[in-house]
């Protein structure tokens, strides 16, 4: 995915807020109108530790109608998600009819991170995309709409930001081992990804 992207244009603030004004507000309008059509959404946004996944969403719900929609963050499985396909977590949070379900990382993260060690974890994960290629496809089968987004970053960035977020007395308890480990791992998980 990434080797067909231009990944060096950039765009100045005051040029990206002009452009987004008045998406904002279409937004709102489509909302009303898939709920109104009853067309379950669900909308996928995930990225690199430290893209900004909880900002992107922060942005995103202020222009929505919060009857509409709920927000899912899937992290590490308790006892009884352990027990149960990875999958089932994300399925009993599939929106009914006309809703929208928002997730801030979703099954592919959630792949990556829990079956990405050991022996033959790259045939774990390409058995992974074989299971999501079907959830997916029995979603959009019965009438959902999947949006996903991945907020890319560079691997010096993400170190820049894994660093900056350690620094401050407000954010360094968000740093884990496990963030600095898949750090560590951007190279192997990079074709993965994209």
């Amino acid at each position: 995915m990434f080797e067909k992207l231009d990944l060096s244009k950039t765009i100045d603030d005051k040029t990206f807020e002009k452009k987004m004004a008045p998406l904002y507000l279409r937004l709102g309008v489509l909302q009303r109108a898939l709920w109104d059509q009853r067309v379950p959404i669900l909308i996928i946004v995930e990225g690199w530790n430290a893209s900004g996944i909880t900002m992107v969403i922060d942005e995103l719900i202020r222009f929505l109608d919060p009857r509409g929609f709920s927000i899912h963050s899937i992290g590490s499985p308790n006892d009884e998600e352990r027990a149960r396909p990875l999958l089932w977590r994300f399925w009993i949070r599939t929106p009914a009819r006309g809703r929208m379900a928002i997730f801030a990382r979703s099954w592919y993260s959630r792949s990556l991170a829990e079956q990405a060690s050991g022996i033959d974890w790259k045939s774990r994960i390409r058995h992974s995309i074989e299971d999501i290629t079907t959830f997916e496809r029995q979603l959009t089968d019965d009438g959902a709409v999947i949006l996903k987004f991945f907020l890319h970053i560079s691997k010096e960035e993400q170190k820049r930001r894994l660093e900056e977020r350690e620094k401050d007395a407000l954010t360094s308890w968000m740093i884990t081992q496990g963030d600095w480990d898949f750090h560590r791992h951007y190279d192997d998980y990079l074709p993965i990804i994209g």
